[in-house]
């Protein structure tokens, strides 16, 4: 869904996403009343949807300005979701991890705030180092894997990164696991 905020948007338009800088011409847009209605623009202060020749849907980022110049201002208030909980997501069977793999791509598809880095351990084989907003966000996540894509995972002990200043050094590190907590000698 977008807002526009003023000037048209038309099918056929060229917009640029400001966040990414990622440029895409406008396929199809329309209006919500309460369902899809194909009107093919958009005029200033209407709610609508466009659908652009993005690839990948974590390019549409929620609260990014679309515009169609380069020189126009962002819309202030635009952050990025930062994930402030990880944890490991393991397959109970590692001949699962193919299927674990599709059903995190599918599920991410419309929760774009979660982040995903393959990860490998000793103990546990392939899986995935996954960050989440919170504790409920990471829970949330877990049980549509198990119910929509009946997956049987294992999700290790979540943690949370935090910047320590050692003593004596100029700048901060971040600790993302005790392990690597500095020696305080």
């Amino acid at each position: 869904l977008v807002r526009v905020v003023s000037g048209t948007l038309r099918i056929g338009d060229r917009v640029t996403m400001k966040s990414t800088g990622a440029s895409y011409e406008v396929q199809s847009a329309g209006a919500m009343h309460p369902e899809p209605v194909m009107t093919g623009v958009l005029y200033a202060g209407q709610v609508g949807f466009v659908i652009a020749n993005m690839k990948n849907p974590r390019e549409a980022r929620v609260g990014d300005t679309m515009c169609a110049s380069d020189d126009t201002e962002a819309l202030p208030g635009f952050e990025p979701p930062m994930p402030m909980v990880f944890s490991g997501v393991y397959p109970m069977d590692s001949s699962e991890y193919e299927a674990l793999d599709k059903a995190m791509g599918k599920l991410t598809l419309n929760d774009a705030s979660v982040s995903l880095s393959k990860e490998t351990s000793n103990a546990l084989g392939m899986g995935f180092r996954c960050g989440f907003l919170g504790l409920l966000h990471m829970d949330v996540f877990r049980q549509r894997l198990e119910n929509e894509h009946e997956a049987d995972v294992i999700i290790t002990t979540p943690t949370v990164p935090y910047k320590a200043l050692p003593e004596g050094a100029s700048e901060s590190i971040t600790i993302s696991n005790p392990s690597n907590f500095p020696d305080p000698a």
